[in-house]
């Protein structure tokens, strides 16, 4: 059981200082601190002004926890927001040998602030490594705090949706790079897959036509065995920049293997295809990577239309993959027209 302790705890509250969770820096003198100077490191509350961080220091209580306490557990309901006055408490992700440490939080520090906002459960664990003083903002005192201040609530507005902003920004950077060829700068196999469902499900629901192109390295395995992993890589490097320079910006170019590439070209029926598969592989032909040694590159290619020769991603793609090969088969450095087997 939590004991109150408000004498003492309003003392330190205006005593304790440190950095927050989103790594604000330490200010010298932290015994120089008020309830609402504490309140203001609060992400949450970091744009309010003087009167509104007042308001909710009126709404904060003291509180404190003995050693060992558990002062919140992953999975139950949050109701409070938690700002540490004194001691250490330990985040805790609880695993079936042991309880993983994930963080150690001192003075300053604030755990539970989304636990305002939401009835979401607690995503981990918080228990005192020692005797802990805390400062503690209920969610039901919280909402009266907005509910008698609309400014104040129009301000918290302000700053989560710029939070929001950024998430979003920092997710998409991350989706991006999830979805893209670290060497070639194209989208991977993994976007190839996703993509080709929405095109093929786009041309059953409205009819429209596009293309598959399949292009694989001629002998590449060779020009690693000889030159070196490194010239290897330039050359995809190369090959990738010599994609996006040569198809339109509505066409997707893919590294969907080692050497392997696709092109996903909506709009275009099969004649298009083979034209625009054609003029790649002699595109490639012409040029020189520049690697630094006399190289000829060329490609192979096999193509596909949608719903020429198939109306699901994996028909399509054995159809332009079979083309391919018999590319390779019939001499390299050129297309194959596709075959659908009846």
């Amino acid at each position: 059981m939590a004991t109150l302790h408000l004498r003492r705890a309003r003392s330190h509250a205006g005593r304790y200082l440190s950095s927050s969770l989103e790594g604000i820096a330490s200010i010298p003198a932290p015994h120089a601190m008020t309830t609402d100077d504490l309140l203001a490191r609060v992400p949450l509350f970091r744009s309010l002004d003087a009167d509104a961080l007042h308001r909710l220091a009126a709404a904060t209580r003291p509180v404190s926890f003995p050693a060992e306490t558990r002062i919140v557990e992953i999975g139950e309901a949050g109701h409070s927001l938690f700002i540490l006055l004194s001691g250490e408490v330990r985040v805790l992700y609880p695993a079936r040998s042991a309880d993983y440490e994930l963080a150690r939080l001192g003075p300053g520090e604030v755990f539970g602030e989304m636990a305002l906002l939401n009835d979401m459960p607690r995503s981990a664990t918080v228990q005192a490594v020692g005797d802990v003083e805390l400062l503690v903002l209920e969610k039901d005192d919280f909402r009266k705090v907005i509910e008698e201040s609309p400014a104040v609530a129009l301000k918290l507005l302000e700053v989560l949706s710029l939070r929001i902003r950024s998430a979003d920004e920092h997710i998409s950077g991350l989706s991006d790079k999830a979805m893209r060829d670290a060497l070639t700068g194209l989208l991977n196999r993994r976007a190839f897959h996703e993509r080709i469902k929405e095109e093929v499900d786009r041309s059953l629901r409205y009819g429209d036509t596009f293309a598959l192109i399949l292009l694989d390295l001629d002998h590449f395995k060779s020009i690693n065995d000889t030159l070196g992993h490194d010239t290897g890589d330039a050359i995809l490097s190369w090959l990738g920049r010599l994609l996006i320079d040569h198809t339109r910006s509505a066409d997707a170019p893919f590294r969907v293997g080692g050497e392997e590439f696709a092109i996903l070209a909506p709009a275009t029926s099969a004649d298009v295809a083979a034209n625009v598969a054609q003029r790649l592989v002699e595109t490639v032909a012409e040029a020189r990577p520049p690697v630094g040694h006399e190289l000829r590159v060329t490609m192979s290619g096999g193509f596909a239309a949608c719903p020429d020769h198939g109306a699901a991603p994996d028909v399509l793609y054995t159809v332009a993959d079979r083309a391919l090969l018999r590319a390779k088969e019939n001499g390299r450095n050129r297309i194959a027209e596709p075959r659908v087997d009846t």
